[in-house]
């Protein structure tokens, strides 16, 4: 039977937001209050570092780190990591686990929260396959080989991740074609565009969140310079099913691609919606990011939005569900509906402001509305040295700034020493920066 001598704050989730939320209660959580930080890997992985190791030979090593309570919280901690387990089940006030803790399945909390973050496709993020940390670095060193093999990639989608992808393997390969595909007049998606009818478009778009046309243009510009196959105002046609199986019956040599992702077995024919045809062997997908809130979705579909699967949040941070109840879960980080950009440093905010209003709830006081202030910033890598970033001021505006700042302050280091930096438990973590 899970330890009754405890109230227990349970965390689902231990990437960013989910980490961030731990190191801010540690501090000040009182007595007789236990945190318990799951997650479904026995590793933690750093999303933000994930394409360059996806990329790039070593780094692999720099993105995974061991998830236990002695890598987590200091030593003689009463704190817990559960890891790998998994949520299946959201209850009011209980969570069901996949494998037993202390005796148990079903595990009792005060509070809850969902830091389940964002599905990409592998190998930015781990597949559920791969919950042994050798399973994630096999996926990564198979991409760069995939990678370097490849005589043209193709990539489809102009958001960051398309960019951040052609970047780093611009950098590491300068003579290899590439072609990037984004159905935009510009890279990424701006915040307001001209359309030809002369109207303002603002788009409500979770996979490629709003960003200032400035900050657009002029990573427009640098993609351009650097011998990147710029395909704009268009869409790839990525063959249905019954398309497969009609290539396939057809014509087994055929030069249409199939739908695949990855590694081609030769050069094959991409289709555009405005007719143009590309020839690529690695096709990259830079679309359909998700929410990861099917465990809310399962227990109450009218607690995510169905257009963009992110979880309802008050200005409390607290989901919105009649079912799990109003006051027992929090959403943090990419699951969130919240607001704004889908930022580690908004997710460090959140985690901030949840730990207030946690504490809060706890000492009877009231709780604190989430602000994550008029300051912020976008900084999109291409490659180590270069890159475009812009950054809001208050009172002074949005600035837009080029590649040296952005490789000092993220390119160069993807903001790994941070993340080391962020673990604090009593077994030290290192990895090669």
């Amino acid at each position: 039977m899970v330890n009754q001598d405890f109230k227990n704050i349970v965390i689902i989730g231990a990437s960013g937001a989910g980490h961030a939320l731990v190191n801010e209660l540690i501090t000040t959580l009182p007595g007789g209050y236990r945190i318990l930080l799951i997650d479904a890997l026995e590793y933690s992985f750093f999303p933000i570092a994930a394409l360059r190791a996806a990329v790039v030979p070593g780094w692999e090593e720099k993105v995974v780190l061991p998830l236990k309570t002695s890598t987590v919280f200091p030593f003689g901690s009463i704190h817990k990591v559960i890891a790998p387990n998994k949520v299946i089940e959201l209850k009011k006030d209980s969570i069901m686990l996949e494998k037993p803790f202390e005796g148990s399945t079903e595990v009792p909390f005060y509070k809850a929260i969902i830091a389940t973050g964002s599905i990409q496709p592998s190998p930015m993020r781990p597949s559920g396959d791969w919950r042994d940390i050798n399973d994630y670095l096999e996926a990564l060193r198979k991409s760069q080989e995939e990678i370097k093999r490849a005589e043209s990639i193709v990539i489809v989608g102009g958001g960051t991740v398309g960019v951040e992808f052609a970047g780093e393997v611009r950098a590491l390969y300068p003579s290899k074609e590439i072609t990037l595909i984004h159905n935009r007049s510009t890279l990424l998606t701006p915040l307001t565009e001209d359309q030809p009818d002369g109207n303002k478009e603002i788009p409500n778009s979770y996979i490629s969140p709003p960003t200032h046309l400035k900050l657009a243009k002029s990573l427009t510009q640098l993609v351009e310079k650097q011998n990147i196959n710029l395909i704009l105002d268009d869409k790839v046609i990525i063959p249905s099913e019954e398309s497969n199986s009609t290539i396939s019956n057809s014509n087994s040599n055929s030069e249409e691609w199939n739908g695949s992702f990855g590694l081609q077995d030769s050069l094959r024919d991409i289709r555009t919606e405005n007719g143009q045809v590309i020839k690529g062997d690695y096709i990259f997908l830079s679309i359909g990011n998700k929410p990861n809130s099917l465990l809310v979705q399962i227990a109450d579909k009218d607690a995510v939005e169905s257009k963009s699967g992110l979880v309802k949040v008050d200005k409390y941070l607290k989901v919105q569900s009649d079912i799990l109840g109003r006051e027992d879960y929090y959403a943090i980080g990419d699951v969130s509906n919240v607001p704004g950009l889908k930022t580690l440093y908004l997710a460090f905010l959140q985690a901030k402001s949840a730990a207030v209003n946690l504490v809060n709830e706890i000492h009877n006081k009231p709780l604190v509305t989430y602000n994550p202030g008029t300051f912020g910033g976008l900084f999109v890598p291409f490659g180590p040295e270069l890159g475009a970033a812009s950054i809001t001021i208050p009172y002074l505006g949005t600035w837009t700034v080029g590649s040296g700042m952005v490789s000092m302050v993220k390119g160069k280091k993807l903001l790994l020493d941070k993340w080391v930096g962020s673990w604090k438990g009593e077994e030290k973590v290192e990895i090669p920066i």
